[in-house]
């Protein structure tokens, strides 16, 4: 596997809201509530990142909530 097909396996915030077409502080959300399994990254880990895989296995087999 080459550097670039791992490096899109691993979404940012902004990649998922698009695909749900929901809001990124929706994402984070669901992030902090556990519904999103992340890997935080960077020198103080404040930015997440999300594994392609999740968008098929957790939040897909339940209905994500409304955004109210």
């Amino acid at each position: 596997m080459d550097a670039m097909s791992n490096a899109r396996e691993w979404l940012t915030v902004r990649e998922v809201s698009e695909h749900f077409r929901v809001s990124t502080r929706t994402v984070n959300r669901w992030a902090l509530s556990g519904r999103l399994r992340v890997r935080r990254v960077g020198p103080t880990g404040r930015l997440i990142r999300i594994h392609s895989s999740a968008l098929t296995s957790e939040l897909n087999s339940e209905n994500p909530p409304a955004v109210a």
